[in-house]
């Protein structure tokens, strides 16, 4: 399998190509440790009521998938998480 890089550049998300998948914004400005673990490991968000996605629980095809779904979904990125390249 291909290794994709994402790129982020002002809180943006982009493909290798170039294409854009999500704005990274948080309406509610929480951090990680505003997060509560499931049983089952997910993440879940109580002031907004919506399951988040640690992006170094998931690969690279799986992740453009669901962002290029819905690109409301919420992400935990760390920022030593190698499928993403932070540009400035």
């Amino acid at each position: 399998m291909e290794v994709k890089l994402l790129n982020i550049i002002d809180k943006n998300i982009y493909m290798d190509d170039g294409s854009f998948l999500k704005k990274i914004e948080c309406p509610k400005n929480i951090s990680a440790s505003d997060l509560n673990t499931h049983p089952d490991n997910n993440l879940f968000c109580n002031l907004c009521e919506k399951n988040i996605i640690d992006a170094q629980a998931i690969s690279e095809d799986n992740l453009v998938k669901i962002l290029k779904e819905d690109k409301s979904t919420c992400l935990k990125i760390s920022l030593l998480n190698p499928m993403f390249r932070f540009v400035q």
